[in-house]
């Protein structure tokens, strides 16, 4: 990873494939898949999705269930987001 100026883009990133795709000669050459694997993997994904925000869902009722009725414990602060 790098830091300073030179921040990350999807110009730049392309570049650096096409550059690595250029000389290697030892990479196996991309193939289309057909529609029906798209849309099985794009299927798995969405249900991967649907699965982890219903877990996370959970977890926030859990806890949120679990604060007394009105107000918050003793000690508790809002958390900070991270500054970027």
């Amino acid at each position: 990873m790098t830091t300073g100026e030179h921040r990350k883009t999807d110009p730049k990133d392309a570049l650096h494939v096409a550059q690595v795709a250029l000389f290697r000669h030892d990479l196996r050459p991309v193939v289309q898949k057909d529609q029906t694997t798209i849309l099985r993997l794009l299927t798995k994904r969405r249900d991967d999705l649907v699965h982890e925000r219903a877990r996370v869902l959970n977890r926030l009722h859990a806890v949120l269930r679990g604060l007394p009725p009105g107000r918050a414990p003793p000690g508790c602060r809002p958390i900070r987001p991270p500054q970027p």
